[in-house]
């Protein structure tokens, strides 16, 4: 496989014995870095050329001529969500790049990369990581393109993914939330449906008015076998052991932030002050080259 053309040189490491210690590419225009990816997989995409979705194009300038491409790593349940929400709408020169959305939508439009994926979600077996990777390059040539960065959501999900993902991209900053599991299961399993009509309960903030039962039709409510304490646990020591080799590896790489809390409301300001800081110092670079 043909490397990234991301080298050595492009990296920066800014100065300070911060607990991130971050290292990121040196600022470059969103034209070069569309002709390094082109000349590299000019192929690939003149396949995926022929095969555009229908995903309106984002008109937002970009503050910064510098492409970045963040990474959000968080446990299921635990506001990745709404913090990428949130950081879309503070900074919107990113794009947001979710697998899960793309494949969903490269499956319904029958695309090449649908089809492909689709065979293997029909003999219930992960989608191959090279047709993911495909997905995602996809989305960034033409989001850099149009002077875009990323906001990278769903993948990569293990290290072996990000090391794939790795030679045909830069990840150069990865926001990593860690709520406590405690957290994460007490919200999650305070969760109640009505399975007519899809109604949905949380005790925590949106109770019913009479416990366990719907508010229009008075039927019991039910919860969901996933939404259960025992699976949430189970879910999110899964997660747990695939995803600590991936922060390990970004550790390493020295562009992972890690922010603590039990609350999105709380722990966002955090996120929206160390992002505006890493994109400032790139647009103080790119004024003095």
């Amino acid at each position: 496989m043909m490397q990234a053309f991301v080298s050595p040189a492009f990296r920066r490491t800014v100065v300070g014995k911060s607990s991130s210690l971050l290292h990121r590419r040196s600022p470059t225009t969103a034209t070069t870095v569309v002709r390094s990816f082109a000349s590299i997989y000019h192929a690939d995409m003149e396949d995926l050329s022929h095969e555009e979705t229908s995903s309106p194009s984002s008109t937002s300038s970009p503050s910064s001529s510098c492409a970045h491409s963040l990474l959000i790593l968080g446990k299921p349940g635990g506001g990745k969500g709404t913090i990428s929400g949130k950081i879309l709408s503070d900074f919107p020169q990113f794009r947001h790049v979710s697998t899960g959305d793309q494949l969903r939508q490269h499956v319904r439009n029958e695309t090449k990369l649908g089809l492909e994926a689709k065979k293997y979600m029909d003999e219930g077996c992960l989608v191959p990581d090279n047709v993911m990777i495909k997905m995602v390059m996809k989305d960034a040539v033409e989001a850099i393109k149009n002077g875009q960065s990323l906001l990278l959501d769903g993948f990569p999900r293990t290290m072996e993914q990000a090391v794939a993902l790795d030679e045909q991209l830069d990840v150069d900053m990865v926001i990593n939330l860690c709520i406590p599991n405690e957290t994460i299961i007490e919200r999650i399993s305070d969760r109640w449906i009505h399975p007519a009509s899809g109604r949905v309960y949380n005790y925590s903030y949106k109770p019913p008015k009479v416990t366990g039962m719907d508010d229009e039709t008075g039927e019991p409510l039910v919860q969901r076998d996933d939404d259960k304490p025992e699976s949430v646990l189970n879910r999110l020591n899964k997660y747990e052991k695939a995803t600590r080799p991936l922060v390990q590896y970004y550790e390493e790489k020295g562009v992972i932030q890690t922010f603590r809390g039990t609350q999105s409301d709380v722990i966002y300001p955090e996120v929206q002050e160390w992002l505006g800081e890493q994109l400032a110092e790139d647009d103080v670079e790119a004024n003095t080259i």
